[in-house]
């Protein structure tokens, strides 16, 4: 909760850091942690959406495919599972992101 408070606040104060989408991806990965998935959606589609050419996005993509599967969601995380193997077929993301869809069928 803490590492949630101290992100936010650098976004507040950073907003236009080169760092913001990392910081962003790790609210996301703290409210996961706690097991607030659905803040966890929210917070990583903040990295997908403020910071699209970021590097973060096919990790936060990811992450909110795992937690929508943590919500039984099944429907949302093959959707966005398929995207990642779809825009970033190269990448250990989309590995991943293959073995999930498989173990979803």
């Amino acid at each position: 909760e803490d590492a949630i408070i101290g992100f936010k606040d650098f976004l507040k104060r950073y907003p236009k850091s080169d760092r913001a989408d990392n910081a962003q991806f790790w609210v996301g990965e703290s409210y996961f942690a706690l097991r607030q998935y659905e803040q966890a959606i929210l917070a990583f589609n903040d990295v997908i959406k403020n910071h699209p050419k970021g590097n973060k996005v096919p990790n936060a993509l990811l992450r909110q495919s795992l937690a929508f599967i943590e919500i039984k969601d099944k429907t949302s995380a093959k959707l966005l599972l398929r995207k990642i193997i779809k825009d970033y077929p190269n990448t250990s993301e989309a590995k991943i992101a293959s073995k999930k869809l498989e173990a979803l069928k």
